[in-house]
């Protein structure tokens, strides 16, 4: 079959259909949807040929770009500072530990001589260090799929930690890539010292630039006021993707950048929040479920078949002695209970983030092709393997150790579907001329059903009370049951009838 573009275009349809409705089952049945999205790209793959290394690899920095800052985006101060400095810990410290560690056992591993795979140590710890951050993708998507509450902040750690440890698997592996070419290609190898300077800038620069994006998006958002509401959701998207640029342009970690830009406009107050944060899930998940369902399709079921076995071993010498004693070790000064560090350890999941960074030295001109195929189906198979072992027991680990919060608990009343909720919503800014200015709410008598839920003077956010006098350049939200009422509200605020 010849593909033209509409041909690609109406398969990628058919399969984001089909993962969404699949998506529906995997509640039911336990599997977590990435699994399903990652399983269905690669069924797709046996017929479809996607073989093109550079473009997976794009795709898939694309899509970690809009997973991180989704997943900042969605992340509460509140929640995390009692945790901040467990999170800090094992997104730095446990990753190097777990690079390290899992390195060396590799290394003594492919040394055997039952093993038919060798690697060298610097070999050893680069896939290490492609394996030695929890993926973000996975567990974001997995926590906020369910209901259950977990006890102790281990939620907000946990999700802290997968959200900003990427950046320092992502500089070790590129470190030590670079490394293995030097080797390979007989060029100067980059001095320790050289290479942990860069580290310490790569990730300065990240902490501090993602910081002023945050407070540069929040600035732009509020005093743009586009006259099309649906260009806002547009606006956070380009800056999102100019900040991780920008910053990888300056040698700073761009991951690092867009989670930290996400957390600080995520815990800021802005126009619109309610319908951009809903706009940035759903649109996270589409990353997700296209990175996913690429990420099958880029791979070789047989090749991947034929590392089963040392797959495997590598697999549960991280899930059962690599995780666990890293976690001990990095949770240690906090006196953290047996049970907790036990749920920590199991939730070491890996998934989408390695293998795209199993891409790198595929792409990386002058790196072994062969040692770069072979790395690559090895952590495709781990990533595989901890989804299945760990992503679909996670929440029964959970309350096995007891530390989910009481299930009689009573549900909040305001938790249900959005479906359920008909309202219309419109921004109105006052001018001096408008009915409504100088006089106080309660005198406007909205209709029945209309409200003013938020309302901003300036750079301040008020509370929209029936004695607040209204003001030129006012901006309100309203919120109404129908059109007509809304229409109603609008005209009273301009016209006065």
């Amino acid at each position: 079959m010849n593909f033209t573009p509409d041909n690609y275009l109406l398969i990628f349809s058919v399969l984001l259909f089909t993962s969404i409705l699949a998506s529906k089952a995997s509640y039911k049945i336990g599997v977590p949807m990435l699994l399903l999205f990652l399983g269905i790209g690669i069924l797709a793959g046996q017929e479809i040929v996607f073989e093109n290394t550079l473009t997976t690899s794009l795709i898939g920095e694309l899509a970690l770009v809009f997973i991180l800052f989704a997943g900042g985006l969605d992340t509460k101060f509140r929640d995390v500072r009692p945790v901040l400095p467990q999170g800090i810990i094992l997104s730095t410290l446990g990753v190097l530990l777990t690079a390290g560690l899992l390195g060396f056992a590799i290394f003594g591993l492919s040394n055997l001589p039952f093993v038919a795979v060798h690697f060298t140590l610097p070999e050893s710890l680069l896939l290490g260090a492609i394996v030695s951050s929890t993926d973000a993708a996975s567990v974001f998507s997995i926590f906020r799929s369910q209901r259950t509450t977990l006890k102790n902040n281990l939620r907000p750690m946990l999700e802290l930690e997968s959200g900003s440890n990427d950046p320092m698997a992502y500089v070790l592996t590129v470190s030590l890539v670079t490394y293995l070419v030097a080797q390979n290609t007989g060029t100067e190898i980059p001095q320790i010292r050289t290479a942990v300077f860069q580290l310490t800038v790569s990730l300065g620069l990240g902490a501090a630039l993602g910081f002023a994006f945050g407070k540069l998006m929040v600035l732009v958002i509020n005093k743009a006021r586009l006259y099309v509401e649906g260009l806002y959701p547009v606006l956070i998207l380009a800056m999102t993707a100019f900040a991780f640029a920008a910053t990888k342009m300056l040698n700073g970690n761009g991951f690092l950048a867009v989670y930290l830009a996400g957390l600080i406009l995520g815990n800021a107050n802005f126009i619109h929040k309610r319908a951009m944060l809903n706009f940035h899930e759903g649109f996270a998940w589409l990353m997700q479920l296209l990175l996913f369902i690429s990420l099958g399709l880029f791979a070789n079921f047989a090749a991947i078949k034929a590392v089963a076995v040392v797959g495997i071993i590598i697999s549960l010498i991280l899930i059962f002695a690599v995780r666990p004693l890293a976690v001990t070790l990095c949770l240690a000064p906090f006196r953290t209970g047996t049970r907790a560090l036990t749920f920590v350890s199991w939730v070491g999941l890996r998934g989408a983030v390695p293998i795209v960074f199993a891409l790198i030295p595929l792409s990386t001109p002058g790196f072994n092709e062969k040692t770069a195929t072979l790395i690559f189906n090895i952590v495709f198979f781990i990533s595989v393997s901890s989804l299945v072992l760990q992503g679909t027991t996670l929440f029964k680990m959970a309350k096995w150790l007891r530390l989910t919060a009481d299930e009689n608990t009573p549900p909040s009343a305001f938790d249900r579907s959005t479906e359920d909720i008909n309202t219309v919503n419109a921004e109105i800014t006052l001018s001096d001329n408008d009915a409504g200015t100088g006089k106080t709410l309660a005198e406007l008598a909205f209709p029945h059903g209309t409200l003013v839920v938020m309302m901003k003077r300036g750079e301040n956010f008020l509370t929209p009370r029936g004695n607040v006098i209204l003001q030129a350049e006012d901006i309100l939200q309203l919120q109404a049951d129908t059109p007509e009422h809304l229409r109603d509200a609008e005209q009273k605020l301009k016209h006065g009838n």
